[in-house]
């Protein structure tokens, strides 16, 4: 007898390519800001991450961040939240060999990254459960791999790409391998 399958608990990660976005203006405010502003040092490794940016200081990062709000606005009203607001926003800048260790985004609902110049070389997003499953279910009883067996899943470093995740979903960024910066715009969402 088929039983009805009910996804409790999820960790759902959700993901578009942006169009519309002028990545090459953004890519220059991430370099004046990188030499205006001396940053802070949280889960980066090497690379560049900047204090947070205000309104106004980047015409392309305000039509970034309008179209961020309404975007996980929407996703706030599909799983039942109230809205949100963003309300910090940083710049990374990430040379040869930077990368993001393991970390979450603490009293953040949603956090996110949009990648303004990168490739799956320069280092890919790395997504971990946290539920303990890793226990209880040994790797010799994995017959293939799937949403409900899996520890970590990948998504690659692509210009234009964004990702959405809940804030308590921890991840990591693998290191650039690459002779060309990765730069990002991450941000987190909360009550509004």
């Amino acid at each position: 007898m088929p039983m009805n399958a009910e996804p409790w608990f999820p960790s759902v990660i959700w993901n578009a390519d942006v169009q519309g976005i002028d990545n090459s203006k953004l890519q220059e405010f991430a370099y004046e800001k990188q030499k205006k502003d001396p940053g802070r040092n949280i889960s980066n490794y090497v690379g560049y991450q900047s204090n947070d940016i205000q309104a106004g200081e980047s015409e392309e990062v305000d039509k970034l961040v309008t179209y961020i709000d309404s975007a996980v606005n929407e996703i706030a009203q599909s799983v039942g939240i109230k809205p949100v607001t963003l309300y910090n926003v940083w710049v990374n800048v990430n040379p040869k060999y930077a990368y993001n260790q393991s970390h979450h985004h603490q009293d953040a609902l949603f956090s996110g990254v949009y990648y303004v110049n990168a490739t799956p070389e320069q280092g890919n997003i790395n997504f971990m459960r946290n539920d303990g499953a890793e226990y209880h279910i040994p790797a010799d009883m994995i017959s293939q791999p799937h949403h409900f067996n899996s520890s970590k899943t990948t998504y690659p470093a692509k210009t234009g790409s964004l990702y959405v995740f809940p804030g308590w979903l921890h991840h990591s960024v693998d290191g650039n391998l690459s002779d060309t910066d990765r730069i990002s715009i991450s941000f987190n969402c909360g009550r509004k």
